[in-house]
């Protein structure tokens, strides 16, 4: 998975605004390509490339978004990954979307493991009824792991554990300021009772690879996922 794939709606309003964009950028560059005495093909091909770049700002997601995800009406993407016809096992929140580019190692680890996972993007500060929400229920939902993502004051994966019962593991973003150790410290800091797992700044990959050697504990084949995985850097 990339990221959370478009909405429908947002898709549409992307081609309407390639429609009219494109076509007011084509009549331009005919109008003046014509002007300057260019052949017509020179112009159509200098239109066209105008156009495409255009398009190429408008719809990439829409174009790139992994097809291995749907994205449900509560803004919840979901791998299409099941396991024994089960919906996702781990669950992954973070607090913004800009941490979507650090994460994107997390899913594709998760993808390459065959785990079924959600991700959800929810700020602990902006937006603690969302989290209180989809933490509370996750259990519920079928998730045994929690992958919880967040930067600078980074209170998610602690707000998260005290919402469920099930093993959450934080990811400290890095930060411009401090560099991360201010999300790093805020993360494993936390009180006795309230446990929460956590990985290194920015190490989204071992946090998928933490969560998968979670399942394997009472599911063999992520078990042998991580057997295989570790063959694999074994031979380098």
């Amino acid at each position: 998975m990339t990221t959370p794939r478009l909405g429908a709606g947002e898709i549409v309003g992307r081609l309407v605004a390639l429609l009219f964009a494109g076509g007011a950028v084509a009549f331009g560059v005919v109008l003046i390509a014509s002007s300057l005495g260019l052949p017509a093909p020179v112009i159509w091909l200098v239109a066209l490339a105008a156009v495409g770049s255009i398009a190429w700002k408008l719809v990439p997601r829409a174009a790139t978004a992994s097809s291995a995800a749907v994205t449900t009406s509560e803004g919840v993407a979901v791998s299409d990954a099941t396991h024994d016809g089960q919906g996702p096992l781990v669950g992954i929140i973070m607090g913004s979307r800009s941490d979507m580019a650090v994460m994107e190692e997390c899913t594709a680890m998760l993808d390459t493991l065959g785990v079924p996972y959600e991700v959800v993007v929810a700020s602990a500060h902006r937006q603690p009824e969302k989290v209180h929400d989809w933490a509370s229920g996750a259990a519920d939902r079928g998730l045994r792991v929690i992958i919880a993502a967040a930067g600078k004051a980074a209170h998610l994966g602690g707000v998260v554990a005290a919402y469920t019962t099930l093993p959450v593991v934080a990811v400290p973003m890095k930060t411009s300021d401090l560099g991360g150790l201010d999300s790093l410290l805020s993360m494993v800091q936390m009180p006795s009772g309230v446990p929460v797992a956590c990985v290194a700044i920015n190490g989204a990959k071992n946090a998928a690879i933490l969560a998968t050697q979670v399942l394997g504990t009472s599911m063999p084949r992520y078990r042998d996922a991580i057997a295989a995985m570790k063959a694999e850097l074994a031979e380098g």
